[in-house]
Formats: structure tokens, sequence, C-alpha cells
């Protein structure tokens, strides 16, 4: 298993309420028929854990996948995928993203 992170903000004169509700109606039920897709969850960012100010970013999309190379080739082949990533585009300017292995606690490794 992997953890995918992706770290978007949203376009100048979008909508949060607009991109929220498109997450809720399109993006999750759109996201649950990608196979390799585990357990998917977008964050809305209140601000940082320590100290004042803003973060660089609006949202963090959280995916559990079964593996970061069947979701890479998901992103190129699933036309769920593509449907998000084109309907995405109206609301969010700019991804970033990264994903890693999560760390087990010991006697749950698997």
């Amino acid at each position: 298993m992997a953890s995918v992170f992706w770290f978007s903000k949203l376009k100048p004169g979008a909508q949060a309420a607009a991109y929220e509700r498109w997450v809720q109606e399109t993006d999750y039920r759109l996201a649950q028929g990608i196979h390799c897709i585990l357990h998917y969850r977008v964050h809305r960012i209140a601000g940082p854990v320590e100290g004042e100010g803003k973060s660089p970013y609006d949202y963090i999309e959280v995916l559990d996948v079964t593996d970061i190379d069947e979701y890479r080739s998901a992103m190129k082949r699933s036309p769920a995928l593509e449907q998000i990533v084109a309907e995405i585009g109206q609301f969010i300017e700019g991804a970033g993203g990264a994903w890693g292995n999560p760390i087990a606690p010991l006697g749950k490794e698997r």
C-alpha cells in the first residue's frame, strides 16, 4: 500500500463552496470506482498547526492506494480519473503531489 498526497490551491475567482460540492457529488463518487484507490478524503486546510499565517495551499487530498504504479497507470487509463482531472481544472490552479509508504505500528506490519 502507498499513500498519495495532492496539495491544491483554488483558482482566483473559484468559489470554495462550489468546489467542495463538486468533491462531494462527483469526485468521491468517481474515485470509488477506481480499483486501486482504497481510501480517499479531501481536507480543507484551516491554517498552520503552530503560529500564525496562511497555508500556501487551500486543500490536501489524501489517498491510500494499493500500489503507486497501479495508481499511476490508472491516472493514464481510467476514464473516471480522466474526468476528475478534466473537471477539477475549473476550480484548482495547480497542485503539487507526493507519495510515500506508511510506517506501520510494531506488530501490524503488512
